[in-house]
C-alpha cells in the first residue's frame, strides 16, 4: 500500500495554487511572534512520591504569518522534558516541530495541511480553559495525539453548524511515520443558541484491527458561569482486539470578577473486562481524577492558580496521589 499522505497534501497545495486569491504587497501581511510558558511549584500530600519542588514544566515558541488574502502558514515550537529518560535528565529540554503548516482560508472554508494542532478535542480544551493546569481528556489519557502531520479541512454551514474532517499519519508530532497506517477523523458541532455547545466526533485508525474513537461533549456558558461534560469511547487500544477504555470527565467554572475565578473537575478512566477474566485488561491503570482550585488573572496574559489535584487507582491495592500546586502560565 502507497503512502496517501504525499498526493493529499499535494492534492492539496495544487487547490490552493490554483484558487483565485487577491495578491498584494507582502509588506502588507506582518508576522505575528507568540509564546507560552508552563510553570508550578508543588507539594507532594500523599503517594509514591511525596516531593516538594518548583518546576518549569512547558514553553512554546510559534511565529504565525498572513501570507495573502487567503493564505497564512505558522511554525510552532514545543519544549519540555523528555518523559522516557532519569530524574537526574529532567534539566535538559528537548524541542519539537508541534505546528509547521499553512493555512487556506475563504469566507466560511478553511484547510490546512502539514504539521498542525489536530482538533478532536480543541472545543473541550477551549471550554475547560485551564489547559496550563492539566489536559483535556482525550490528550491526559492518550486517546489521540495533540497534533500530527496530515490535512484537515472544516466548513461552517451556519453560525450554529460545522463540519471537520482530518487525515492524519496518527502518531503524533514526536513520533516519525512508519507505516502505511492512518487516521481518519470527522466531527460536528452545533451551537442552538450562544450558550450551549454540543459537539460529536469519530475517528478511525486503520490496520487489521481498527482503532476506533467515540467522544460526545455537551457544554453550557452564561459567561459567568461554565459547565460541561465529555464522554469518551476507544476500541482495540493500540490495535489490540477487545482492548477497550472509556471514561468521562465532567468540569466547571465561575467566574466573580475579571480577576479571580473558582473551577472543579472530575474524570474517571476505564478498562473492559476480556472473556473470562474476572478484572479489566488495565487495571493498574484505571482511576479517578480530582482538580479543583481558585484562579487569579492580575493582567490578561498571565494567570495564576491554587489548585488541588489527585488520581486514585481503582485497583484495591493501588496507590492514591495527592498533590497541592501553584501554577503559572504566561502568554507573550
Amino acid at each position: 500500500m502507497k503512502n496517501p499522505i504525499p498526493g493529499i497534501l499535494l492534492c492539496f497545495t495544487l487547490f490552493l495554487l490554483t484558487s483565485p486569491a487577491k495578491t498584494q504587497d507582502e509588506d502588507t501581511y506582518r508576522g505575528i511572534v507568540s509564546g507560552k510558558i508552563f510553570s508550578n511549584f508543588n507539594i507532594g500530600l500523599k503517594g509514591p512520591d511525596r516531593s516538594t519542588a518548583f518546576e518549569l514544566t512547558r514553553a512554546y515558541f510559534g511565529y504565525e504569518r498572513q501570507l495573502s488574502d487567503h493564505f497564512s502558514a505558522n511554525v510552532k515550537l514545543d519544549v519540555g522534558s523528555p518523559n522516557d529518560l532519569s530524574e537526574f535528565s529532567r534539566i535538559r529540554r528537548y524541542a519539537y516541530f508541534k505546528n509547521a503548516g499553512i493555512k487556506y482560508t475563504n469566507g466560511n472554508f478553511t484547510a490546512w495541511g502539514g504539521l498542525f494542532d489536530m482538533i478532536q478535542f480543541k472545543v473541550q480544551e477551549k471550554f475547560w480553559g485551564y489547559r496550563y493546569l492539566y489536559k483535556s481528556y482525550l490528550d491526559e489519557y492518550r486517546f489521540g495525539p495533540s497534533a500530527d502531520l496530515g490535512a484537515g479541512a472544516r466548513y461552517r454551514f451556519s453560525p450554529k453548524f460545522e463540519a471537520d474532517l482530518v487525515v492524519s499519519n496518527g502518531e503524533g508530532y514526536s513520533s516519525p511515520q512508519r507505516d502505511d497506517h492512518f487516521k481518519t477523523g470527522m466531527g460536528i458541532t452545533y451551537r442552538p443558541t450562544e450558550k450551549i455547545t454540543l459537539r460529536g466526533y469519530y475517528a478511525i485508525f486503520s490496520t487489521g484491527n481498527p482503532q476506533m474513537t467515540f467522544t460526545g461533549f455537551a457544554g453550557y456558558n452564561n459567561g459567568s458561569f461554565r459547565i460541561g461534560a465529555d464522554y469518551n469511547y476507544q476500541m482495540n487500544y493500540k490495535f489490540n482486539p477487545e482492548h477497550d477504555r472509556y471514561g468521562y470527565s465532567v468540569y466547571s467554572t465561575y467566574i466573580f470578577t475579571d480577576t479571580w475565578e473558582i473551577f472543579i473537575r472530575y474524570d474517571q478512566l476505564y478498562s473492559n473486562i476480556i472473556g473470562d477474566n474476572s478484572i479489566p485488561w488495565n487495571l493498574p491503570n484505571d482511576g479517578s481524577a480530582l482538580l479543583t482550585g481558585i484562579q487569579f488573572t492580575p493582567i490578561s496574559n498571565i494567570h495564576l492558580s491554587m489548585d488541588y489535584q489527585d488520581w486514585v487507582q481503582f485497583a484495591g491495592n493501588g496507590e492514591a496521589e495527592r498533590i497541592l500546586y501553584i501554577h503559572l502560565e504566561a502568554i507573550f
